[in-house]
């Protein structure tokens, strides 16, 4: 498992990814540049193959990098996008890192509570099934120990696609993409929590109930919140 964690409160895997993008950035890597095989990069993290292949995914998700089978693994043409692009402004200024996020997981507030409340009345059963599928699959890479913001945006997502708004989806679509920094600041702090919220809200969502799914949903969001909370007082 590669939940141990190390300076930062990062996983293995997490460290590994971040060690990987640094490579990238020190030798100016263009899209299209070859990354050394697994075995160099183990070396060059100082991990062991299974956490350098979750280091890989990790960077596969955000886009930074793409797998091609039987030729290696590349720097991806959106390079310059996962690097520079900060749409929310989250990396303008590291130091307000912390603020920022708390800024983040306001709207957040604002808006998911209610989109989850649509989606309890406007789901039908393979929106619930995809959405089951998905908490079972958080759960599971929790579990294991492994990087698991991957689904968890997935599933925030698929929350929004239950609604039947495509307003509300293409929002959720902008605003996942500032769940690897809540992790990030928060230092992997909500996995249990993260596992209890998931399942009551796809339960209440499953059997229509719209309250249920907004007030799973405002518990979620509010003991987030409390955390890195906590964590912005810690950096004043």
């Amino acid at each position: 498992m590669n939940r141990q964690a190390l300076p930062g409160g990062k996983t293995l895997s997490e460290q590994a990814a971040e060690m990987i993008r640094q490579y990238i950035r020190d030798r100016e890597m263009e899209e299209g540049d070859k990354l050394p095989n697994e075995f160099r990069l183990m070396e060059i993290c100082g991990v062991s193959r299974s956490t350098v292949r979750e280091a890989i995914k990790i960077l596969t998700f955000e886009g930074l990098i793409e797998v091609v089978r039987g030729s290696g693994t590349y720097v991806a043409e959106q390079k310059a996008a996962v690097l520079e692009d900060d749409p929310m402004g989250f990396f303008e200024n590291d130091t307000d890192l912390p603020k920022r996020a708390l800024d983040f997981f306001d709207v957040r507030i604002m808006l998911e509570p209610e989109i989850a409340a649509l989606a309890a009345t406007q789901a039908n059963y393979k929106d619930c099934q995809k959405l089951q599928e998905l908490e079972a699959k958080v759960k599971e890479e929790i579990l294991a120990g492994r990087s698991y913001y991957e689904y968890d945006i997935q599933f925030h997502k698929q929350i929004a696609k239950c609604s039947r708004n495509q307003i509300a989806y293409k929002l959720m679509e902008i605003i996942t993409s500032g769940i690897p920094v809540f992790v990030q600041v928060t230092k992997n702090a909500l996995t249990e929590q993260t596992m209890y919220y998931h399942k009551a809200i796809t339960d209440a969502i499953s059997s229509g109930d719209a309250v249920g799914a907004r007030c799973a949903m405002i518990g979620h969001l509010s003991y987030n919140r409390k955390t890195l909370l906590n964590e912005v007082e810690k950096n004043k």
